[in-house]
């Protein structure tokens, strides 16, 4: 970590908010580290943004030509890889009406309209959510005419992962992935995709998607914002989004109903403190906070410092869902107790039937088994750390990095 690590982080806020609003932002960069600056824009998915924000005025950001030039390179290919995906996705969704399937775009498309060019919101894949009993014919065209991979591997009983050469599809049959618990129960009856609420959004002059209801789509894209924030981490762009859909549909969102439903899975003073950053930094409307007062991390730096550097402590550290296992239960509506780090980790390596991975189904049915979902769970674990080497963490690694999310948690009141 660079000893000005104070100055990188709020000037990544502040040019991302520039980036934004195309102002100029009021902060100094001299002595920034642009390569360290770059690297954590690009894994922010904000890479684009930021080189054309810097490119209008390379003076001001002092940021040397030798660098600048590489960038705008690596933006370009960034840019035509987007291009590229763009096309695939209009492929898929014409080809998906025409079979009379309905498709409802989550974030990606439907939020990247909000920017002020559609390709300065990179994305990595796209989220449709379908029908259950639509599961056959969606295989079948995606593989079928469409082309695409079904990736079996890495898919779930919820989410089926296909690939093109340009795009990933992940293909949703609930909102809420192979979560259960009390969380996706208040999401369930919500009915976030009740077919009265749905809406249209203009891509396009011949390209209109269908999405959910901006008080729904709101909901979910809060909710996808916590689920990742307590297993991973999550990107600092999320705040752009966030921003932009309030500020586009202040008047037609039903704030109380948004409300009522974080205060039920406890997560309403997350909400207000992701919310309060989007309007103190973001120039988010304070009116989403329905006269609430404002509230702030217990220690801002390490808030924004965790979600610039994505949840990570150490940036070679290229770790996927490792912590999944032990803190999934707390997405599902499990409390953090103020236990000892000891007794947490035992419940991290022995958690209840109530708690386990849904991968471990058969003792929630049958408790008696749970010894042998243990003994499973463990086996799994040597086997990911074998076969995938640094992308999962071992036990030890995986209880400290816990133990960090766990902290982060608390910092920004989500317990």
């Amino acid at each position: 970590m660079p000893d000005n690590y104070e100055q990188l982080i709020y000037g990544f806020i502040y040019l991302q908010k520039a980036s934004l609003n195309g102002t100029i932002p009021e902060f100094s960069y001299v002595g920034i580290d642009w390569n360290l600056f770059i690297d954590l824009s690009i894994r922010n998915k904000c890479g684009v943004l930021f080189n054309n924000a810097i490119s209008k005025n390379p003076q001001f950001y002092g940021i040397p030509n030798e660098i600048l030039d590489r960038w705008n390179r690596r933006s370009k290919n960034e840019f035509m890889i987007s291009y590229k995906m763009y096309y695939e996705f209009v492929r898929v969704m014409k080809a998906i009406d025409k079979n009379n399937v309905r498709a409802i775009v989550l974030k990606g498309y439907a939020l990247a309209v909000l920017y002020t060019g559609i390709f300065q919101r990179y994305s990595s894949d796209l989220d449709l959510k379908f029908e259950n009993q639509d599961r056959e014919i969606v295989h079948s065209l995606l593989t079928g005419e469409l082309e695409f991979v079904f990736d079996e591997a890495n898919s779930k009983d919820n989410v089926s992962i296909y690939y093109s050469k340009w795009l990933k599809i992940e293909a949703h049959f609930t909102l809420w992935e192979d979560y259960q618990g009390e969380n996706t129960e208040v999401l369930k009856s919500e009915k976030l995709d009740d077919p009265t609420t749905l809406t249209k959004v203009k891509i396009t002059d011949d390209l209109s998607i269908t999405t959910l209801g901006v008080t729904e789509h709101l909901i979910l894209q809060m909710f996808h914002i916590i689920k990742h924030y307590i297993v991973e981490g999550i990107e600092s762009r999320y705040f752009c989004d966030i921003a932009l859909f309030v500020n586009r549909y202040i008047d037609d969102i039903d704030f109380n109903r948004f409300y009522q439903v974080f205060k039920k899975m406890n997560f309403e003073d997350f909400c207000l403190v992701y919310f309060s950053e989007c309007i103190k930094y973001f120039d988010m409307d304070k009116r989403a906070l329905q006269g609430r007062n404002m509230k702030s991390p217990e220690d801002e730096l390490s808030f924004f410092r965790d979600i610039i550097f994505l949840g990570k402590r150490d940036l070679s550290d290229r770790a996927e869902y490792s912590l999944l296992g032990i803190l999934s239960p707390y997405v599902n509506g499990g409390k953090i107790t103020e236990d000892s780090k000891g007794k947490r980790a035992l419940q991290a390596l022995f958690p209840s039937a109530k708690n386990i991975d849904q991968k471990y189904s058969y003792c929630k049915k049958y408790p008696v088994l749970l010894p042998v979902a243990w003994g499973h769970r463990a086996i799994r674990t040597v086997f990911f750390k074998i076969t995938k080497g640094g992308k999962v963490y071992g036990a030890k690694k995986k209880l400290q990095e816990s133990e960090y999310r766990i902290q982060m948690m608390k910092n920004s009141k989500l317990i």
